[in-house]
């Protein structure tokens, strides 16, 4: 087993395990307060487009890590259905749009499918950042998901740069700073709410 191999099992056991303390947090303390609906919506609408350019490009280490990530962000979709965050039928509208989606870029090209990827995935984290920025109320937020998305998005980027794969390396340069910035984020309002549940009159969106 070469350096790549050992490194992809890194990358692999990153993704298998980063979305679990989040998912862990919401379900715990019956909470989604501070995470972004956008956001959790964007990052399973961009596992989703990843696991069909996986397939698409048989590249099963993708495919792996999405579909594990897509039972973690969707764990805290469904919390925010249940505490009524989000309506369940938008939920479902978005995913089942963006099946359709990603089978439509495929049948044009998977380069397509590949840069809407690229940029539905780079930009999943967006909205959390606007929400962090603007809130101090981060209750439901796991720092140590974040923590690890930091690591391991810089783990997938130096994976994609060695198998000379950009669509799967550029995401991480968004992706990195932004995961830093929300982790610092969260530790302040840990620590200016400690085990609050609910942040007072600030909605869980």
């Amino acid at each position: 087993m070469n350096f790549r191999d050992l490194f992809s099992v890194w990358c692999i056991s990153l993704s298998f395990i980063f979305t679990i303390p989040q998912a862990y947090r919401v379900v715990r303390r019956n909470t989604v307060e501070g995470i972004s609906v956008p956001s959790q919506l964007q990052n399973v609408s961009g596992s989703i487009l990843w696991v069909v350019y996986g397939i698409a490009s048989s590249t099963q280490l993708v495919v792996l890590a999405n579909v594990v990530t897509i039972c973690g962000f969707g764990t805290v979709v469904a919390m925010q259905v249940r505490l009524k965050a989000v309506p369940l039928a938008r939920a479902l509208t978005v995913e089942i749009c963006v099946v359709v989606a990603a089978l439509v870029a495929l049948a044009i090209s998977r380069d397509v499918l590949g840069a809407i990827a690229v940029v539905v995935g780079a930009t999943g984290i967006v909205p959390q950042v606007i929400r962090a920025a603007k809130t101090n109320h981060l209750v439901g937020v796991s720092v140590v998901t974040f923590i690890m998305v930091v690591v391991m998005s810089a783990s997938w980027g130096f994976y994609g740069v060695m198998i000379k794969d950009p669509y799967v390396a550029l995401p991480n340069v968004v992706i990195v700073p932004s995961a830093l910035f929300i982790s610092i984020r969260a530790i302040q309002s840990h620590q200016r709410y400690g085990s609050s549940m609910v942040a007072v009159a600030t909605p869980a969106r």
